[in-house]
């Protein structure tokens, strides 16, 4: 069950809820709106490139970084976006600028390499004629967008909430430590493409649960979620090398032996793995073994140790199966067989392992329990709290 405790939340600035009387409604505490309007969230969508093209549907405007206005215009055909000299190029025209907004004006979007986006984004110039591309969007769309590709919609609407509040616990918390940086979340965090997991259910689920977090212990927290934790999620610490705390401490899961990943087989070529270390600036040759070493509750091992050629190295688990292919090597719940040109891997679960599992919160919901029970199962000792 969720707890009822009285948290303090940090989105922006310290907001304190022993302000007065609150209303538990369906086991959410309602405060009144501690945040006066719906928030945006910064997240990185292009990182260094040398250039894109980017379409405005409808009319448009361009500012600097101090919002002087330089440009306004009814469409932007398809153009291609690059840094010539220093300066930021549109199409044929030049601004000397490190910095351009672009805002899509009457509701309309802006596509960046044919993905379209809500309403504004920066064009920010880095070295070596690079650049990057930030969006800032409203948090609510910014949820319907992630939930329509981390869940498929046709799943249970009590695991799609369940999911949605933890989208934007885990957004809440990067927008609240990543404050005074250019952006709060970067791609590979989140399945984020713009618009494209938007859809009339996924905007209803967002609206239906709209401002309500997790918190514990007075505080927010990164509500990390991952597709099948194979019997028994993870301990953070073991993971992500964070503080422990009891919502990321890990619980068994019953739930999730549905899931085909929920046990797995793989044979790897050694080859492919050297290569894919390499890539990581990490060298090792003619591997004679691999383990995951330092186990968890749930299994997954903290760390990699690579016997080669080379000696022994040991690196971070989850660091080693982003390397290799998350969608290769499943988890780090393995063990090992040397099969001379190959690694034979066979494990349990899809995912880093910390927090709600996506499988086992869908058999839930499909077992009769609500949203708030399955995010007070996956995160214990939680209060779930309406911050606008």
């Amino acid at each position: 069950m969720v707890s009822v405790i009285f948290p303090i939340l940090s989105s922006v600035n310290p907001v304190s809820c022993q302000r007065g009387s609150h209303t538990l409604r369906d086991g959410v505490q309602d405060y009144g709106p501690l945040l006066e309007e719906t928030p945006t969230v910064r997240v990185r969508v292009v990182n260094t490139v040398e250039k894109v093209h980017i379409t405005v549907n409808g009319n448009y405007q361009i500012t600097g970084s101090l919002t002087n206005v330089i440009e306004e215009g009814q469409r932007l055909q398809k153009s291609v976006v690059s840094v010539v000299g220093g300066n930021i190029t549109i199409g044929n025209k030049h601004y000397d600028n490190s910095e351009l907004r672009i805002t899509s004006l009457q509701q309309g979007e802006i596509e960046v390499n044919d993905v379209r986006y809500h309403g504004k984004i920066s064009i920010l110039r880095q070295f070596n004629n690079m650049f990057s591309i930030i969006e800032e969007v409203d948090i609510e769309r910014f949820v319907a967008g992630v939930l329509g590709r981390e869940m498929p919609q046709s799943w249970d609407e009590e695991a799609l909430s369940a999911q949605a509040v933890a989208i934007r616990t885990y957004v809440m918390y990067k927008k609240k430590i990543r404050r005074d940086e250019t952006y709060h979340l970067d791609m590979p965090e989140l399945a984020y493409r713009g618009t494209l997991g938007e859809t009339p259910k996924t905007h209803r689920i967002a609206q239906e649960t709209k401002g309500v977090v997790m918190t514990y212990n007075w505080h927010i927290f990164p509500a990390y979620f991952h597709s099948t934790c194979g019997g028994h999620t993870e301990d953070v610490r073991r993971v992500f090398e964070e503080d422990s705390t009891p919502p990321l401490s890990g619980v068994a899961c019953n739930y999730c032996n549905n899931s085909k990943y929920y046990d797995w087989k793989v044979d790897l070529s050694k080859s492919v793995i050297e290569k894919k270390l390499r890539e990581g600036n990490i060298t090792v040759e003619n591997i004679r073994t691999i383990r995951a070493v330092n186990h968890g509750v749930g299994k997954h091992g903290s760390q990699i140790e690579i016997v080669s050629a080379n000696g022994s190295k040991k690196m971070n688990a989850n660091t080693f199966r982003l390397l290799i292919g998350p969608n290769r090597l499943y988890s780090t719940a393995f063990s090992t067989q040397n099969n001379g040109g190959s690694i034979h891997f066979s494990g349990n679960g899809w995912g880093h392992g910390v927090g709600l599992c996506q499988y086992g919160a869908q058999s839930m919901a499909k077992t009769g329990f609500l949203w708030k029970d399955i995010l007070g199962h996956y995160y214990p000792k939680i209060a779930l709290v309406r911050i606008y």
